[in-house]
């Protein structure tokens, strides 16, 4: 597992017993994913102190909202 503060969506996946994408979906709201599966995927969330790495999300989405500016 990782760091404290570290956690990562497949720590969430291992500890809750389901895939990483599902993990994904669940957090981010998608009507695809059972409502109590929903919970239990928040519920091991909540309880290992994940939080989105906008870094992390950035790079996946191939996007960004910072603004460089060169002087």
């Amino acid at each position: 597992m990782a760091h404290p503060g570290n956690v990562t969506q497949a720590d969430v996946a291992t500890s809750a017993g389901v895939s990483r994408s599902l993990v994904s979906l669940a957090l981010s709201g998608s009507p695809k994913v059972a409502a109590s599966t929903r919970e239990r995927i928040e519920e091991v969330a909540a309880s290992l102190g994940y939080r989105v790495n906008v870094s992390a999300s950035s790079l996946a989405r191939k996007r960004s909202t910072i603004i460089g500016l060169v002087l």
